[in-house]
């Protein structure tokens, strides 16, 4: 896909960076090609639940496709429920779990949402913290 786009003179973006599933499941993960893994940047932010948000078949919104927890049923809740993104968002962003008070959070390289799914998923921490780099630097392809 990727000389095809080059071909056609495309702008392309090929996303290495395989994440846990939405369930928790680290599946994804063992299935990644370890040659054309990328470091990440870090973080800077984003505007998920304040500019944009996911919703489900089933009408459930999130403030994005990882963001999952505290979800609104635009079902019961209507469209009203939508104000309460930007609040729900606001809180997943905090870092909490193993990340609360970490040196390292002005440059962490994931989101807090995606970093609870890798390690809800048993990623292995290079995969998603800076505190995994030595770590990875271990490991022999």
């Amino acid at each position: 896909m990727a000389a095809l786009a080059r071909e056609w003179g495309v702008e392309h973006h090929a996303y290495t960076n395989m994440t846990p599933t939405i369930y928790g499941g680290g599946e994804p993960l063992l299935a990644q090609s370890a040659d054309h893994l990328r470091q990440r940047k870090p973080f800077a932010g984003c505007n998920a639940g304040h500019t944009f948000f996911h919703a489900d078949p089933h009408a459930k919104v999130s403030i994005c496709k990882v963001g999952r927890d505290d979800q609104i049923d635009l079902m019961t809740e209507g469209i009203e429920g939508l104000r309460r993104l930007g609040t729900i968002a606001d809180r997943l962003m905090l870092r909490t779990g193993g990340c609360e008070g970490c040196a390292l959070s002005g440059t962490c390289r994931v989101c807090r949402p995606l970093a609870k799914h890798y390690q809800e998923a048993k990623a292995p921490l290079y995969s998603y913290c800076q505190h995994g780099d030595t770590e990875k630097e271990k490991v022999t392809p």
